[in-house]
């Protein structure tokens, strides 16, 4: 098993010293301890660097060369996170995937965008594309109902557990642009159990799961006038690097559950794994055959 450590930003470079956070009685610390009960220490061996869900926190050339030469004197990989873009966002993913290319030509980039994607086959073959979890449209719906997620009729469940990228037609397609790794989340209902067959290495992420991203911003909003609330372009003070939202649902649809807490950072919902889920997740992955696992300490 690779191990990785994901750092989505310049702020965050503490945690390749203290990838745990460093209190005892952390949630963090928690997952360490579940980890290291089945692997032992964990010794990461490549630095994950970059914004996946927003293209206005896109780091600066100077973050992402920081982050490669940090990753140098640690002999580890580097691979650059990208996020999905609008056409603005484009442009300023190719400046840094210049640098990159520059810098780092053997490296690999996540990629979260098709744009993205078909721009670096074309203008920078040496840099390896992975298909970043957002590509990936697994159901990741907590509302998922306890009778569906335990159903003893393997078919139905299946269903929910595979997607497009099981396709004979989609490897056909990702060969082209000669992906060979594809991420994925860990969802509710669990991962499909012919994943080997789709014929990708898997890289697998803990211990946050994705619900839901988009471009409108809750937290960007706060505090700004009724006018200038969840806008899409302009600047951003980025307070999603400043706290999280632990949510709830009054109505009761979305009940709580053993299993995760739903949280959200920035403009995206995320699924926090607890400790008896993620003992669950890393005995799946290994029987399924993930061979990357992605340590986020935080995603945004």
């Amino acid at each position: 098993m690779e191990w990785v450590l994901a750092i989505p930003h310049e702020q965050a470079f503490k945690r390749i010293e203290e990838p745990w956070g460093g209190a005892k009685t952390s949630y963090l610390t928690g997952v360490k301890e579940i980890l290291e009960a089945k692997y032992g220490p964990i010794s990461f061996t490549r630095l994950y660097f970059g914004e996946e869900f927003c293209e206005r926190a896109l780091s600066t050339g100077k973050a992402l060369e920081k982050a490669i030469s940090t990753a140098e004197e640690r002999g580890w990989g580097f691979t650059y996170v990208t996020p999905y873009v609008t056409e603005t966002g484009l442009t300023k993913v190719q400046q840094l995937l210049d640098i990159l290319a520059q810098t780092k030509p053997e490296a690999e980039v996540v990629i979260n965008d098709w744009g993205v994607l078909d721009w670096v086959t074309e203008h920078h073959s040496t840099l390896t594309p992975v298909l970043g979890r957002l590509m990936n449209k697994i159901i990741r719906d907590p509302r998922m109902p306890d009778s569906l997620r335990n159903s003893p009729d393997q078919t139905v469940i299946h269903k929910f557990q595979t997607s497009y990228l099981a396709g004979g037609e989609m490897k056909g397609l990702l060969d082209q642009y000669q992906v060979g790794r594809v991420e994925l989340d860990y969802p509710p209902q669990g991962l499909d159990p012919n994943l080997p067959t789709w014929g990708y290495d898997i890289s697998l992420y803990i211990p946050y799961g994705v619900i839901m991203t988009g471009r409108i911003c809750l937290m960007q909003s706060w505090g700004l006038d009724a006018k200038e609330k969840f806008k899409t372009t302009g600047s951003c003070p980025q307070k999603c690097r400043l706290g999280w939202l632990e949510m709830s649902d009054l109505s009761g649809r979305v009940k709580k559950d053993k299993d995760w807490q739903i949280m959200q950072k920035g403009n995206t919902v995320f699924y926090r794994q607890n400790k008896g889920f993620l003992a669950e997740i890393l005995t799946e992955a290994e029987k399924i055959g993930v061979n990357r696992m992605i340590f986020q300490p935080e995603p945004i």
